[in-house]
C-alpha cells in the first residue's frame, strides 16, 4: 500500500503539534499516512498534548501512526526557530516529496516552514510551491488555495508587487488556465468548470485608463481559451468579483497575484482553507497557516485546516 507522506514542517512551529492533533481526528484513516521526521520529537508532542497516539517506526500499520525517522540535527524550542535545524526540515522535505516522485507515496501533505530560516542556511526557497516544481521539473505549476465556499488560484505566487506585471504574458495566462480548468475536473470532479479571471489593476485597467495589461495580455487569452470550449469570464474587478451573486456563479477565480485573492479567501474562511499545487506529478496538499511560533509550546493551535488537508488528500488519491 502506498501512504501519503507527511512533511510536517519546521520543527519549533506549531506543524508538528496540528499534524498529529489531525491524525487523532483521523484516527480510522491514520495508517493511511507516513508521518516524516524524528520519532523522539513527536513522542514529547503526543505526551505533552495527551493524545495516546501509537507510533510505528518504519514499517506499515493500520492501527498506529507510521512514522519515517529522520533524526534532528539540534534539540527542539519551540516557538524558536534555530538555523541548525534547517538541514533537518530540508532533509524531511527531500524525503517526502522525492518519495511522492518515485511513487513510494501517493501524495504529498506539508506543513509551514520558515522561508527567511532556509534562505539564511544557504538553500535559496521562495517557497513549497516552487520548490516542487524545481524537483519535479514542472514549469507549469499552479498554487490554489480552496476552502468549502471559494478556490483562488494564483497566475504569480511569491513575488515583489513591482515584478508582478512583467511575470504575466499571454502564453503563461493561457497555461495557468488550462491546468486549473484540467484539474477543478479531474481532482473535483467538475464537469465543466466556470473560472473568474481577475483583472491585474484596479477597475480592471478602465479600458486602458488605469493600465494596459487587460487589454494586451488578459482579454486576448480569454477570447482564444473561450474557443476551446472552457467556461470563462473576465477580467474582472477584483474589488466586485466576490460578492455573493459571483461566488455562487463561478467554481474558482484565477488571481493575477498572491495578495490579490487570498486576502478574500482567508478572510472567509482562514483555518478551514488548504494550498494545494496543481500542476505536479502527484497530489500535494498543505495547511493555510505558517509556522505561529508565538504560540507554539502553549499547546493550543487549531488543527482545522491540517485536518482538512488530510482529508482532501485523501479524497484525491481514490
Amino acid at each position: 500500500m502506498s501512504l501519503i507522506a507527511i512533511s510536517p514542517g519546521d520543527p519549533a512551529g506549531i506543524g508538528p503539534e496540528v499534524c498529529l492533533r489531525a491524525l487523532k481526528k483521523h484516527k480510522k484513516n491514520s495508517g493511511k499516512f507516513i508521518l516524516i521526521g524524528d520519532i523522539n520529537h513527536f513522542e514529547y508532542l503526543n505526551t505533552k498534548l495527551n493524545l495516546n497516539l501509537k507510533f510505528n517506526l518504519d514499517s506499515f500499520s493500520k492501527n498506529s501512526i507510521n512514522v519515517k525517522h529522520v533524526p534532528l540535527v539540534s534539540s527542539v524550542k519551540l516557538g524558536r526557530p534555530d538555523v541548525k535545524n534547517a538541514k533537518y526540515i530540508l532533509d524531511v522535505l527531500f524525503e517526502a516529496s522525492l518519495g511522492a516522485l518515485k511513487n513510494k507515496y501517493s501524495a504529498l501533505i506539508t506543513g509551514p516552514i520558515n522561508k527567511a530560516l532556509i534562505n539564511e542556511y544557504g538553500f535559496e526557497f521562495s517557497g513549497h510551491t516552487e520548490f516542487l516544481a524545481d524537483i519535479t521539473n514542472r514549469k507549469n505549476v499552479v498554487m490554489l488555495l480552496a476552502n468549502n465556499i471559494l478556490k483562488v488560484a494564483l497566475v504569480t505566487t511569491h513575488l515583489p508587487l513591482k515584478d508582478v506585471s512583467n511575470n504575466i504574458s499571454t502564453c503563461k495566462l493561457e497555461k495557468v488556465i488550462k491546468i486549473l480548468n484540467k484539474e477543478l475536473k479531474q481532482k473535483w470532479k467538475i464537469k465543466t468548470p466556470k473560472i473568474c479571471v481577475l483583472g491585474l489593476n484596479p477597475h480592471a485597467g478602465e479600458n486602458g485608463f488605469l493600465g494596459s495589461e487587460e487589454i494586451e495580455i488578459i482579454k486576448p487569452t480569454i477570447k482564444k481559451l473561450r474557443k476551446t470550449k472552457i467556461l470563462i469570464d473576465g477580467p474582472e474587478s477584483a474589488d466586485t468579483a466576490f460578492v455573493p451573486k459571483k461566488l455562487a456563479k463561478y467554481d474558482a477565480y484565477l488571481a493575477m497575484f498572491h495578495d490579490q485573492g487570498l486576502p478574500v479567501l482567508k478572510a472567509l474562511g482562514f483555518g478551514n482553507s488548504i494550498n494545494i499545487t496543481l500542476g505536479l506529478p502527484f497530489a500535494r496538499v498543505s495547511v493555510d497557516h505558517g509556522t505561529a511560533y508565538e504560540i507554539a509550546g502553549k499547546f493550543e493551535a487549531n488543527e482545522a485546516s491540517a485536518i482538512e488537508a488530510l482529508r482532501t488528500s485523501l479524497e484525491m488519491t481514490l
